[in-house]
Protein backbone atom coordinates (compact mmCIF):
# COMPACT_ATOMS: atom_id res chain seq x y z
CA UNK A 1 0.00 0.00 0.00
CA UNK A 2 3.06 2.48 1.28
CA UNK A 3 4.45 1.76 -2.43
CA UNK A 4 1.65 2.55 -4.60
CA UNK A 5 1.15 5.65 -2.38
CA UNK A 6 4.72 6.91 -3.30
CA UNK A 7 3.85 5.97 -7.36
CA UNK A 8 0.90 8.28 -6.97
CA UNK A 9 2.77 11.10 -4.89
CA UNK A 10 5.30 10.98 -7.90
CA UNK A 11 2.67 11.15 -10.94
CA UNK A 12 1.13 13.47 -9.17
CA UNK A 13 3.33 16.30 -9.77
CA UNK A 14 3.63 14.99 -14.24
CA UNK A 15 -0.49 14.89 -14.32
CA UNK A 16 -0.25 18.71 -12.70
CA UNK A 17 2.70 19.62 -15.45
CA UNK A 18 0.85 18.34 -18.49
CA UNK A 19 -2.71 20.08 -17.19
CA UNK A 20 -0.56 23.33 -16.64
CA UNK A 21 1.10 22.99 -19.98
CA UNK A 22 -2.13 22.15 -21.66
CA UNK A 23 -3.53 26.10 -20.39
CA UNK A 24 -0.94 27.58 -21.03
CA UNK A 25 -0.99 26.44 -24.36
CA UNK A 26 -4.64 27.33 -24.57
CA UNK A 27 -4.07 30.67 -22.58
CA UNK A 28 -1.45 31.65 -25.58
CA UNK A 29 -3.81 31.09 -28.37
CA UNK A 30 -6.55 32.87 -26.27
CA UNK A 31 -3.97 35.53 -25.82
CA UNK A 32 -2.96 35.60 -30.02
CA UNK A 33 -6.67 35.80 -31.19
CA UNK A 34 -7.23 38.56 -29.18
CA UNK A 35 -4.38 40.71 -29.30
CA UNK A 36 -2.22 39.61 -32.07
CA UNK A 37 -4.00 41.18 -35.17
CA UNK A 38 -4.76 38.83 -38.12
CA UNK A 39 -4.32 35.73 -36.07
CA UNK A 40 -6.19 33.05 -36.98
CA UNK A 41 -6.77 29.43 -35.41
CA UNK A 42 -5.02 26.08 -37.05
CA UNK A 43 -8.73 25.47 -37.95
CA UNK A 44 -9.77 28.81 -39.03
CA UNK A 45 -7.19 29.06 -41.43
CA UNK A 46 -8.19 25.96 -43.01
CA UNK A 47 -11.65 26.76 -43.27
CA UNK A 48 -10.50 30.55 -44.52
CA UNK A 49 -7.99 29.07 -47.54
CA UNK A 50 -10.42 26.34 -48.57
CA UNK A 51 -13.20 28.73 -48.96
CA UNK A 52 -10.99 31.00 -50.90
CA UNK A 53 -9.89 27.68 -53.46
CA UNK A 54 -14.12 27.61 -53.92
CA UNK A 55 -14.77 31.19 -54.82
CA UNK A 56 -11.45 30.87 -57.10
CA UNK A 57 -13.46 27.61 -58.71
CA UNK A 58 -16.73 29.59 -59.14
CA UNK A 59 -15.18 32.52 -60.35
CA UNK A 60 -13.41 30.27 -62.77
CA UNK A 61 -16.70 28.31 -63.62
CA UNK A 62 -18.69 31.97 -63.98
CA UNK A 63 -16.21 33.01 -66.43
CA UNK A 64 -16.54 29.74 -68.78
CA UNK A 65 -20.01 30.88 -68.36
CA UNK A 66 -20.06 34.15 -69.71
CA UNK A 67 -18.11 32.49 -72.93
CA UNK A 68 -20.66 29.94 -73.04
CA UNK A 69 -23.20 32.38 -72.91
CA UNK A 70 -22.09 34.70 -75.54
CA UNK A 71 -21.67 31.39 -78.19
CA UNK A 72 -25.21 30.70 -77.79
CA UNK A 73 -26.16 34.88 -78.73
CA UNK A 74 -24.18 34.36 -81.47
CA UNK A 75 -25.79 31.38 -82.34
CA UNK A 76 -29.35 32.76 -81.71
CA UNK A 77 -28.98 35.82 -83.98
CA UNK A 78 -27.76 33.92 -86.44
CA UNK A 79 -30.72 31.32 -86.31
CA UNK A 80 -33.05 33.96 -86.13
CA UNK A 81 -31.73 36.62 -89.12
CA UNK A 82 -30.39 34.07 -91.04
CA UNK A 83 -31.85 30.50 -90.68
CA UNK A 84 -35.23 30.81 -89.36
CA UNK A 85 -35.70 34.64 -91.97
CA UNK A 86 -34.74 32.60 -94.90
CA UNK A 87 -37.22 30.17 -94.16
CA UNK A 88 -39.62 32.63 -93.59
CA UNK A 89 -40.27 31.13 -89.87
CA UNK A 90 -41.88 32.24 -86.75
CA UNK A 91 -38.95 33.71 -84.06
CA UNK A 92 -39.16 31.47 -80.98
CA UNK A 93 -40.16 34.31 -78.08
CA UNK A 94 -37.96 35.58 -75.60
CA UNK A 95 -39.91 34.05 -72.70
CA UNK A 96 -39.26 30.86 -74.25
CA UNK A 97 -35.56 31.27 -75.22
CA UNK A 98 -35.17 32.80 -71.08
CA UNK A 99 -37.01 30.30 -69.82
CA UNK A 100 -35.62 28.80 -65.95
CA UNK A 101 -36.18 25.18 -64.60
CA UNK A 102 -39.78 25.25 -62.27
CA UNK A 103 -39.84 23.99 -59.32
CA UNK A 104 -39.31 26.29 -56.25
CA UNK A 105 -37.53 23.38 -54.34
CA UNK A 106 -34.79 23.38 -57.15
CA UNK A 107 -32.60 25.32 -55.68
CA UNK A 108 -33.36 24.60 -51.65
CA UNK A 109 -30.20 22.77 -51.36
CA UNK A 110 -28.27 25.84 -52.39
CA UNK A 111 -29.85 28.60 -49.94
CA UNK A 112 -27.63 30.78 -47.90
CA UNK A 113 -24.89 29.51 -49.89
CA UNK A 114 -24.63 33.50 -51.82
CA UNK A 115 -22.91 32.90 -55.21
CA UNK A 116 -23.08 29.23 -55.48
CA UNK A 117 -26.35 29.52 -55.74
CA UNK A 118 -26.48 32.31 -58.28
CA UNK A 119 -23.99 30.37 -60.49
CA UNK A 120 -26.62 27.48 -59.99
CA UNK A 121 -29.70 29.45 -61.81
CA UNK A 122 -26.88 30.82 -64.23
CA UNK A 123 -26.11 27.43 -65.50
CA UNK A 124 -29.56 25.89 -65.31
CA UNK A 125 -30.93 28.66 -67.41
CA UNK A 126 -28.08 28.27 -70.11
CA UNK A 127 -28.62 24.62 -70.11
CA UNK A 128 -32.24 25.56 -71.19
CA UNK A 129 -31.41 27.68 -73.69
CA UNK A 130 -28.87 25.71 -75.20
CA UNK A 131 -31.50 22.89 -75.17
CA UNK A 132 -34.23 25.22 -76.99
CA UNK A 133 -31.83 26.19 -79.70
CA UNK A 134 -30.73 22.41 -80.54
CA UNK A 135 -34.65 22.16 -81.35
CA UNK A 136 -35.07 24.98 -83.19
CA UNK A 137 -32.01 24.04 -85.19
CA UNK A 138 -33.65 20.38 -85.56
CA UNK A 139 -36.70 22.30 -86.94
CA UNK A 140 -34.65 24.73 -89.18
CA UNK A 141 -32.89 21.29 -90.12
CA UNK A 142 -36.02 19.35 -91.51
CA UNK A 143 -37.31 22.36 -93.41
CA UNK A 144 -34.36 22.65 -94.94
CA UNK A 145 -34.74 19.43 -95.99
CA UNK A 146 -37.62 20.14 -97.81
CA UNK A 147 -36.25 24.04 -99.27
CA UNK A 148 -36.71 22.61 -102.71
CA UNK A 149 -40.37 22.53 -101.85
CA UNK A 150 -40.17 26.36 -101.80
CA UNK A 151 -39.89 26.85 -105.21
CA UNK A 152 -43.21 25.77 -106.01
CA UNK A 153 -44.96 27.11 -103.27
CA UNK A 154 -44.27 30.86 -103.39
CA UNK A 155 -46.89 32.26 -105.65
CA UNK A 156 -44.70 33.24 -108.56
CA UNK A 157 -46.81 33.60 -111.36
CA UNK A 158 -49.68 35.63 -112.87
CA UNK A 159 -53.23 34.60 -111.64
CA UNK A 160 -54.53 34.83 -115.36
CA UNK A 161 -53.48 34.75 -118.78
CA UNK A 162 -50.53 36.88 -119.37
CA UNK A 163 -51.76 37.59 -122.70
CA UNK A 164 -51.94 41.12 -122.50
CA UNK A 165 -55.52 41.43 -124.78
CA UNK A 166 -57.24 38.82 -121.90
CA UNK A 167 -56.88 41.76 -119.63
CA UNK A 168 -56.29 45.28 -118.03
CA UNK A 169 -54.42 46.10 -115.30
CA UNK A 170 -56.80 48.19 -113.51
CA UNK A 171 -55.14 48.88 -110.47
CA UNK A 172 -51.58 48.41 -108.75
CA UNK A 173 -50.83 47.40 -105.04
CA UNK A 174 -50.72 51.09 -102.96
CA UNK A 175 -52.18 53.68 -101.83
CA UNK A 176 -55.31 54.89 -104.21
CA UNK A 177 -58.92 56.52 -103.80
CA UNK A 178 -61.47 54.24 -103.21
CA UNK A 179 -63.24 53.99 -106.41
CA UNK A 180 -66.67 53.91 -104.47
CA UNK A 181 -66.04 56.03 -101.59
CA UNK A 182 -63.23 58.38 -102.60
CA UNK A 183 -61.45 57.64 -99.44
CA UNK A 184 -57.56 57.27 -99.79
CA UNK A 185 -56.89 54.02 -98.46
CA UNK A 186 -54.22 51.09 -98.85
CA UNK A 187 -55.45 49.05 -102.22
CA UNK A 188 -54.06 45.74 -100.89
CA UNK A 189 -53.45 43.64 -104.21
CA UNK A 190 -53.59 43.86 -107.87
CA UNK A 191 -56.55 44.05 -109.74
CA UNK A 192 -56.79 42.66 -113.42
CA UNK A 193 -60.05 43.71 -115.43
CA UNK A 194 -61.51 41.30 -118.04
CA UNK A 195 -64.54 39.65 -118.70
CA UNK A 196 -66.13 37.41 -116.67
CA UNK A 197 -65.25 33.51 -117.09
CA UNK A 198 -61.62 33.62 -117.44
CA UNK A 199 -59.73 30.89 -116.21
CA UNK A 200 -58.50 31.97 -112.72
CA UNK A 201 -54.66 29.73 -111.39
CA UNK A 202 -53.48 29.17 -108.34
CA UNK A 203 -50.27 30.71 -108.32
CA UNK A 204 -48.27 28.29 -106.16
CA UNK A 205 -48.48 25.00 -104.64
CA UNK A 206 -50.26 25.22 -101.46
CA UNK A 207 -54.04 24.13 -99.59
CA UNK A 208 -57.45 26.07 -99.91
CA UNK A 209 -58.01 27.55 -96.62
CA UNK A 210 -61.15 29.55 -97.70
CA UNK A 211 -63.35 28.81 -100.64
CA UNK A 212 -66.57 31.12 -100.23
CA UNK A 213 -68.72 34.16 -100.73
CA UNK A 214 -68.80 35.67 -96.69
CA UNK A 215 -65.88 37.24 -96.72
CA UNK A 216 -66.74 41.20 -96.25
CA UNK A 217 -66.41 43.37 -99.90
CA UNK A 218 -64.81 40.35 -101.63
CA UNK A 219 -67.69 38.47 -102.76
CA UNK A 220 -66.65 34.84 -104.07
CA UNK A 221 -63.09 34.59 -102.90
CA UNK A 222 -60.57 32.17 -102.78
CA UNK A 223 -57.45 32.15 -100.17
CA UNK A 224 -54.57 28.72 -100.76
CA UNK A 225 -52.11 28.51 -97.97
CA UNK A 226 -48.74 27.78 -99.29
CA UNK A 227 -47.09 27.38 -96.29
CA UNK A 228 -43.51 28.99 -95.57
CA UNK A 229 -45.20 32.05 -94.67
CA UNK A 230 -47.05 33.06 -97.84
CA UNK A 231 -51.16 33.11 -99.13
CA UNK A 232 -52.75 33.89 -101.74
CA UNK A 233 -56.01 34.91 -102.14
CA UNK A 234 -58.16 35.93 -105.37
CA UNK A 235 -61.58 37.97 -104.87
CA UNK A 236 -64.52 38.88 -106.83
CA UNK A 237 -64.82 35.48 -108.74
CA UNK A 238 -67.74 34.57 -111.04
CA UNK A 239 -67.35 30.77 -109.28
CA UNK A 240 -64.52 28.19 -107.66
CA UNK A 241 -63.50 24.77 -109.00
CA UNK A 242 -62.20 24.16 -104.87
CA UNK A 243 -63.23 23.49 -101.59
CA UNK A 244 -61.43 24.32 -97.98
CA UNK A 245 -59.11 21.28 -97.90
CA UNK A 246 -57.96 20.74 -101.75
CA UNK A 247 -54.49 20.70 -102.50
CA UNK A 248 -53.99 22.80 -105.63
CA UNK A 249 -50.45 22.49 -107.31
CA UNK A 250 -49.05 25.93 -109.32
CA UNK A 251 -51.45 26.94 -113.05
CA UNK A 252 -53.88 24.66 -111.81
CA UNK A 253 -57.50 26.54 -112.67
CA UNK A 254 -59.26 27.30 -109.00
CA UNK A 255 -61.77 29.16 -110.33
CA UNK A 256 -62.77 32.07 -113.00
CA UNK A 257 -63.36 35.96 -112.79
CA UNK A 258 -66.33 37.71 -112.17
CA UNK A 259 -67.96 40.64 -110.69
CA UNK A 260 -69.14 39.68 -106.91
CA UNK A 261 -68.84 41.14 -103.89
CA UNK A 262 -68.02 45.16 -103.67
CA UNK A 263 -67.42 45.95 -107.34
CA UNK A 264 -67.39 48.54 -110.15
CA UNK A 265 -66.59 46.20 -112.80
CA UNK A 266 -65.90 42.80 -113.66
CA UNK A 267 -62.00 41.96 -112.54
CA UNK A 268 -59.87 39.63 -110.14
CA UNK A 269 -58.37 40.90 -107.15
CA UNK A 270 -55.27 39.52 -106.45
CA UNK A 271 -53.09 39.60 -102.89
CA UNK A 272 -50.05 38.18 -101.71
CA UNK A 273 -50.12 37.85 -98.38
CA UNK A 274 -46.75 36.84 -96.51
CA UNK A 275 -46.08 36.35 -92.03
CA UNK A 276 -49.74 37.89 -92.46
CA UNK A 277 -48.39 41.27 -93.93
CA UNK A 278 -50.15 42.22 -97.58
CA UNK A 279 -46.75 42.66 -100.04
CA UNK A 280 -47.01 44.20 -103.68
CA UNK A 281 -48.01 40.99 -105.91
CA UNK A 282 -45.83 42.43 -109.22
CA UNK A 283 -42.73 41.43 -107.07
CA UNK A 284 -43.58 38.00 -107.56
CA UNK A 285 -44.64 37.62 -111.02
CA UNK A 286 -43.62 38.58 -114.62
CA UNK A 287 -46.64 40.16 -116.51
CA UNK A 288 -44.58 40.03 -119.85
CA UNK A 289 -43.87 36.15 -119.81
CA UNK A 290 -44.52 34.90 -122.92
CA UNK A 291 -48.36 33.56 -122.90
CA UNK A 292 -46.83 30.00 -124.62
CA UNK A 293 -44.79 29.54 -121.78
CA UNK A 294 -47.13 30.28 -119.44
CA UNK A 295 -49.48 28.20 -121.17
CA UNK A 296 -46.87 25.39 -120.77
CA UNK A 297 -46.61 25.80 -116.67
CA UNK A 298 -50.88 26.15 -116.75
CA UNK A 299 -50.71 22.81 -119.15
CA UNK A 300 -48.36 20.85 -116.81
CA UNK A 301 -50.18 21.54 -113.69
CA UNK A 302 -53.49 20.49 -115.43
CA UNK A 303 -55.24 23.90 -115.22
CA UNK A 304 -56.39 23.84 -118.79
CA UNK A 305 -57.05 21.13 -121.52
Amino acid sequence: MSEKRHTDRLRLPQVAGVALAGATIFGVYLWLHAAVPGFELPKTLILRLRNTEWVNRIDRIDKRLDHCEKALEDLRVRDEKVYRAVYAMESIPDTVRNAGFVGTDRYAWAEGTGRLSQVSVRLDRLTKKAYVQSLSYDEVDSLARRAGELATHVPAICPIDTDPTTFNLSSTFGYRSDPITGEQKLHSGMDFACPPGNPVYATGDGVVVTADSESSGYGNCIVIDHGFGYKSRYAHLDGYDVSVGTAVARGMQIGTTGRSGRVTGPHLHYEIIYRDNVVNPALFMDLTLDPEDYHEVVGNAGGEP
